[in-house]
């Protein structure tokens, strides 16, 4: 009986034993960081759906929710596409209701209290304007960025201003000196205005004539220029100290710039839009608005950006923090296979031209999850977790810097380049 028992346990053993010809399966390879981070992109993206003018879907309510929550709102955009200026049209509509009154936007202050001023009159004052005061202000020359302009003043009741300029001014230098040479006292004070007024003309007949985009007032002078004015007129109004110091700021930022010190000049630029958005701020803080910005992305970027400065993006985020609230950081930028309107200086005019942000970001794992058809809204938060601290040493430094420096990217699938105003 031992014996059988013993035998049958042998033949159990002999069929547990796998067979001689089986092989056992090779393991799976693990999925790529690529691969990982695609995954989780594509598991908090969401649709947003843009017909007749309006928007809708869960990633519209989620910005939406995020905007009613947040003490800022940052757009950071790729310039020129159609589509943007509609989008944060339609946003700042929608947050009106929640306390937002002013739209930060990337030109002087000196300029954006000019363009408060027109908008209220409506889109047919805005283009009068540029087209008596070529080439008008960056960006706004743009049909559907002047109409963001017309509705966002629209959107909010009174008089107060709307717009904040926290940026230099590039090329509307001719019509400010304009404006100071009629208000400066008559003798050495209005013929020094005058005279800068004339250089400003000259600089941009040559423009017009050759165009030769360094022949600009403000690449091709250095601040000195203003030093005659300064000491003829100590103590201007302030509507004229504040487009003096605008002017002058300009022609530091850009002599930096061409005299190939790059740094220095995107450090300065930035102290600029920061300390024109303290002052902004700081007159209006105590009735706890709120502020929603659009800028170039680079600009709204949270921690350091593409150009290794600290820029207003940051500050925003810090504030906001400081007062015991947030910052939401929204990218927004053409879909693939799309175009974007870019100023050409040889034509003096916007013209399409290929996008290619997300290419250069190394985007492409994330906003490659976009969806086939229109809008898609990808939550960049979760993500972060899967860029530990050793998958720094490895991982695209530019892609690190938008997923930690934004909260969401908008995929516009199909966009459009801007169109001029006629």
């Amino acid at each position: 009986m031992k014996t059988k028992r013993l035998a049958l346990l042998g033949l159990a053993a002999v069929l547990c034993l796998p067979h001689a010809s089986a092989q056992a399966p090779a393991p799976a390879p693990a999925p790529s960081f690529e691969e990982r981070l695609a995954a989780r992109a594509a598991e908090n993206r969401h649709a947003v759906s843009f017909r007749n003018g309006a928007f809708s879907g869960p990633g519209w309510d989620l910005l939406v929710r995020e905007g009613q929550a947040s003490r800022f709102f940052l757009v950071g955009e790729e310039h020129g596409v159609a589509e943007i200026p509609v989008v944060v049209r339609e946003l700042f509509r929608a947050l009106q209701p929640a306390g937002y009154r002013h739209l930060a936007i990337e030109i002087s202050p000196s300029m954006a209290e000019v363009l408060d001023g027109l908008a209220r009159e409506g889109l047919p004052k805005v283009a009068s304007f540029f087209q008596e005061n070529p080439p008008g202000v960056a960006f706004f020359t743009l049909r559907e960025e002047a109409e963001l302009l017309v509705a966002a003043r629209a959107t909010v009741p009174g008089l107060a201003p709307v717009l904040w300029g926290l940026d230099y001014e590039m090329t509307a230098d001719r019509f400010l000196f304009d404006r100071m040479r009629r208000k400066a006292p008559e003798g050495a004070a209005r013929t020094a205005a005058e005279e800068l007024h004339q250089k400003s003309a000259a600089a941009w007949k040559t423009v017009s004539e050759t165009k030769n985009p360094g022949a600009f007032f403000s690449f091709s002078t250095a601040p000195d220029v203003l030093r005659g004015l300064r000491q003829a007129w100590p103590d201007p109004d302030p509507e004229s100290a504040l487009a003096l110091d605008v002017i002058e700021e300009t022609l530091a930022i850009n002599q930096l710039f061409v005299t190939q010190q790059n740094w220095e000049s995107n450090e300065r630029r930035a102290q600029l839009n920061r300390r024109n958005f303290l002052r902004h701020w700081n007159e209006v803080k105590a009735t706890a608005p709120r502020v929603m910005f659009k800028f170039g992305a680079s600009h709204m970027i949270r921690g350091r950006n593409v150009t290794e400065v600290f820029d207003v993006g940051n500050l925003a985020s810090e504030v906001a923090a400081a007062e015991g609230g947030h910052s939401f950081h929204l990218l927004v930028i053409g879909g693939e296979g799309t175009q974007h309107a870019i100023f050409n200086p040889m034509e003096l005019r916007y013209v399409p031209a290929p996008v290619d942000l997300a290419i250069e970001e190394g985007l492409q794992p994330i906003v490659g999850q976009a969806l086939p058809e229109g809008f898609t809204l990808i939550d960049l938060r979760p993500l972060r977790p899967l860029f530990s601290a050793a998958r720094t040493k490895k991982v695209d430094p530019e892609l690190m810097r938008i997923v930690h420096g934004f909260d969401a990217i908008l995929v516009l699938t199909g966009s459009r380049p801007s169109q001029m105003l006629p």
